[in-house]
């Protein structure tokens, strides 16, 4: 039986108090989350911030020239010839989306909340025989977004002075010695060190609700990532013929 509001504040915390306690004290804030499940005000901020800084990057040269490069490649990964004419289409594209993009943050960014949380209640309360509502789940959810904002303030400087448009914090950049397609390569492309935290940070949300051990369940969280990227490495490797 979940009993998500033992110990929670009697009033719900501020925006603000929520995404510092989220970065610093997750149990803690966490409480009060499902005990006041809120989810609105933490999407808007992490989708704001990633339109914004979409548009600024998508605006200089040096993201137009990168989005490019990142798209060709990842064309090539999955087995696909960029020919010239490819190649004239993807800066079109390019050119147009620094208005694009944005606007696929701001209808994302709830849209993927929701859909995470009605995978993970079914997971928890059909599977596991938990006992918690949507509302619930989809705040723990939407509570990841203080470690998705700092991913884009971190990553999107980055990129601009290394001239990428990928992640600068996969493991792959800390293995350049890996032959370049590869399927170890590409697995560890597909591990970024601030989705394993935003993960760790949910499991700790589900814990809180659930009154589970929150080790176990990031132990299940991350293995379930370990297999996406494992299945996202095969894919590439037999398209692309690596």
């Amino acid at each position: 039986m979940t009993d998500p509001s033992t110990a929670a504040p009697a009033d719900p915390p501020s925006l603000a108090s929520r995404f510092v306690g989220i970065l610093f004290s997750p149990t803690e804030t966490y409480r009060a989350v499902v005990a006041h499940p809120t989810w609105f005000g933490m999407v808007a901020v992490a989708a704001v911030v990633a339109a914004v800084g979409l548009y600024w990057f998508l605006s200089t040269e040096v993201g137009q020239q990168a989005a490019v490069d990142q798209a060709v490649s990842t064309m090539e990964s999955f087995g696909r010839t960029v020919n010239d004419e490819a190649y004239a289409a993807i800066e079109r594209q390019t050119r147009m989306a620094r208005y694009i993009n944005p606007v696929f943050a701001l209808v994302m960014a709830p849209l993927m909340t929701a859909i995470v949380a009605g995978i993970l209640l079914g997971v928890f309360n059909a599977a596991l025989g938990g006992v918690a509502t949507y509302r619930q789940v989809l705040a723990v959810v939407a509570h990841g977004a203080p470690v998705s904002v700092l991913q884009q303030l971190f990553s999107l400087p980055i990129n601009y002075f290394r001239a990428s448009a990928s992640s600068p914090t996969n493991l792959s950049v800390f293995f350049p010695m890996l032959p370049e397609g590869g399927f170890l390569a590409s697995f560890l492309g597909t591990i970024d060190l601030f989705l394993v935290w935003w993960v760790v940070v949910i499991a700790i949300g589900l814990a809180v609700l659930y009154r589970r051990r929150a080790r176990s369940v990031a132990t299940g969280l991350l293995a379930a990532y370990a297999v996406i990227g494992l299945a996202i490495a095969g894919v590439k490797l037999a398209l692309g013929g690596q």
